[in-house]
């Protein structure tokens, strides 16, 4: 209390644009302490992480073949994760459309005894759009959709899941095509992809803003491939590559409008994973 009036003290003899000063440092700092000190009086049921992916799935020239690749890589440090390659002659198969995404990986974690219901996740993104789609494994139900809250203008998209099982966790993919725009983002203004989870909220709680982990790359997509059942994998990291018919002409993979990304780094598996 001594130290605390001390402190009351010391501002009133301020001068006028100190205490604006002051005044917008507090507000500017509470708001990142304001999930911890909310987890000190009230144990979050809900543990959630996320890491942020970039994946690709294009192809390459290299001197009489053409090499069909996908690649995912860690979009905060840009090192390569997984690389697929398969080679063929050049001009004398079909692949799907070349296309690159960012993805986001949320780890949501139940981390009491007992099942939660009708779950929601508010995420806030730069690399979410109206374009954005929500993957999961087949045995989760759960539906995305952008919305912009009545109190804030800003959109946000709300991830709905049905039921997660107590102590249990499931890893939902929020997956973005990279425009002009995002790309222009990401790889030529460098900025930083953030994400912001300003809400969670169930049957079994109120609403309220959750503490977001920084979940290693690499480990986030191995828990993904421990919760998928029967071994299943996501139907986009296939490479379906079509020979064409021996009358049919080469097809012109010069004149593909697709732009490669700028290489990723080759990192050591210590490195790979890690923001």
């Amino acid at each position: 209390m001594k130290l605390l009036k001390g402190w009351w003290s010391w501002f009133w003899r301020q001068s006028l644009l100190n205490k604006i000063v002051i005044f917008g440092l507090i507000a500017a700092i509470v708001p990142l302490f304001l999930p911890t000190v909310v987890a000190w009086f009230r144990p979050t049921m809900i543990k959630v992480g996320v890491a942020f992916y970039v994946y690709e799935r294009a192809f390459q020239l290299q001197g009489m073949n053409t090499v069909y690749f996908f690649e995912k890589r860690n979009l905060v440090s840009d090192c390569s994760l997984r690389r697929t390659e398969q080679s063929m002659p050049k001009g004398r198969a079909k692949a799907h459309d070349p296309q690159s995404w960012v993805l986001i990986k949320l780890l949501l974690e139940n981390a009491s005894d007992r099942s939660i219901t009708n779950l929601q996740v508010g995420v806030r993104s730069p690399a979410l759009n109206s374009a954005t789609r929500l993957l999961t494994s087949p045995n989760v139900e759960a539906a995305g959709k952008r919305d912009t809250p009545a109190s804030d203008s800003r959109p946000v998209y709300v991830v709905s899941i049905t039921a997660l099982a107590p102590m249990s966790s499931v890893v939902l993919s929020l997956k973005t095509p990279i425009d002009e725009n995002l790309r222009q983002f990401i790889y030529v203004n460098r900025r930083p992809v953030t994400i912001q989870v300003p809400y969670v909220s169930a049957d079994q709680f109120r609403s309220y803003p959750p503490i977001v982990s920084r979940t290693n790359a690499i480990k986030i997509l191995n828990r993904e491939s421990v919760l998928r059942t029967d071994g299943e994998t996501l139907v986009d990291e296939k490479i379906e590559v079509a020979m064409l018919p021996a009358g049919e002409p080469d097809s012109k993979e010069e004149e593909a409008s697709y732009r490669l990304l700028p290489k990723a780094r080759a990192c050591s598996e210590g490195e790979a994973g890690i923001w």
